[in-house]
């Protein structure tokens, strides 16, 4: 044997007594996997609630009527009957303007009537005696003519004073301004003693009353939408009809409120669809009885797009995402996480609707997930979960409005045709 042998059979025991040590050293530090601790986690019950899906939008609330109470006539402002913000009912006196010159005018036009029954009876006196006396040549039928002419002639003068005493009839009563319709009336915008400027169009603006009752609240609605809703009106009768046959039922939520307390109805659609935001403007009627809802207000309008059904709820923070799957943890009675893939719905709050995958009453892990792995022990703490406001309509049925009345026209300051038509409607079932 040679130098090189040796060298290398010394080498080779070397390393293989190293490879034995390192092996009977690693075995003996390895630790024991009963050693782990037992992570601690809160769990809580998957609540069962009743509730049905709707679509969320963003209105605004219009008053159904809206008058602008101007001046008619001019002249001097007499009185204010009325208070600042007071409900007034229709015919109620609320302005008077000094009245002496129209009367004067008037009583004028009443006396031209007077006169001219005078001439008028004086003509027919003198027509009846030419129409003997030309059938004897007494006057010449020239004269006959002349005094059927009068005649007539005071007849139409009669008819004009009679209009013009209408004409200032009129104009002595508008020195009366009384309300045109029944609401809530705006503060007095002139004071009395102020020259007003009449007319139709021109006239000194007085105040505003509008009409709360119904309330109508304007929302912009996606075509994906629009067309449900027509489909429920189609099936609502044997002929499409407007919204207002169908009877479709909203509610609606103010801006401090949690739920959606007032009930209402559909009742308006507009006849096309706007071609630059791909958007309808629909319109719901509420009673307003309580006066809760008043002109201006940005609100929220919910419509129910399902029937009622028991769904399955668990809070936001139980899920977990695995790429595009959903999963949470369920642990059972003997205290062993499972991992379980759930199929998810719309929000409900803080909660989350699990369409498939869950049973009610069974516990899912909300804190400490990121602890725990699938088919391990754990030490589970319950919590209570919150329910979410319910999305069933009020038990109470909403109460019959009245026949809507047609706004007025659109206009620059007109907020049914405002600011939110800019809004984009937000779909609850979109998400």
């Amino acid at each position: 044997m040679n130098t090189i042998q040796v060298r290398w059979l010394a080498c080779g025991g070397l390393a293989g007594a190293l490879i034995l040590f390192a092996g009977s050293g690693c075995g003996s530090a390895a630790p024991a996997s009963s050693s782990l601790p037992v992570p601690k986690v809160t769990v809580m019950p998957v609540v069962s609630q009743e509730t049905l899906d709707a679509d969320e939008y963003i209105g605004k609330t219009e008053a159904s009527e809206i008058v602008e109470v101007r001046s008619r006539v001019f002249g001097f402002l007499k009185t204010i009957e009325f208070q600042d913000g007071d409900s007034v009912t229709e015919g109620k006196v609320l302005f008077t303007i000094e009245p002496d010159e129209y009367k004067a005018i008037h009583q004028q036009s009443v006396s031209r009537i007077a006169l001219n029954d005078a001439t008028l009876a004086l003509a027919k006196a003198k027509h009846a005696r030419n129409e003997v006396l030309v059938k004897t040549n007494a006057v010449t039928r020239e004269e006959y003519e002349e005094s059927l002419a009068a005649v007539k002639s005071s007849e139409a003068a009669i008819s004009a004073a009679r209009a013009d005493a209408d004409r200032t009839a009129v104009d002595l009563k508008y020195t009366e301004i009384k309300a045109p319709i029944n609401g809530r009336i705006d503060r007095a915008m002139v004071s009395k003693g102020n020259l007003l400027t009449g007319g139709t169009g021109s006239g000194t603006l007085l105040t505003k009353i509008v009409n709360e009752q119904p309330m109508y609240v304007y929302f912009d609605v996606d075509e994906r939408s629009l067309l449900r809703y027509m489909r429920m009106r189609s099936e609502s009768r044997t002929a499409p009809g407007s919204l207002r046959d169908a009877g479709i039922a909203c509610s609606l939520q103010l801006a401090d409120e949690k739920d959606f307390p007032h009930t209402g109805k559909l009742d308006f659609v507009e006849t096309e669809v706007n071609p630059s935001t791909g958007t309808a403007r629909l319109r719901g009627v509420f009673a307003n009885e309580s006066r809760e809802l008043a002109s201006g207000l940005f609100v929220r309008v919910r419509i129910p797009v399902s029937k009622p059904y028991q769904a399955m709820l668990i809070p936001e923070q139980a899920l977990a995402t695995d790429q595009s799957i959903k999963f949470v943890y369920v642990v059972g009675d003997d205290g062993t996480a499972k991992r379980r893939n759930v199929e998810l719905g719309p929000e409900r709050g803080e909660m989350r609707i699990i369409t498939s995958g869950l049973q009610a009453g069974e516990r899912v892990i909300v804190k400490g997930l990121q602890r725990v792995k699938p088919d391990q022990k754990v030490e589970a703490e319950t919590a209570q979960a919150s329910l979410p406001p319910s999305t069933m309509p009020p038990a109470k049925a909403p109460t019959t409005v009245r026949k809507p009345v047609t706004p007025a026209p659109a206009t620059k300051g007109n907020p049914g045709k405002a600011s939110p038509a800019n809004t984009e409607p937000r779909n609850s079932q979109e998400r």
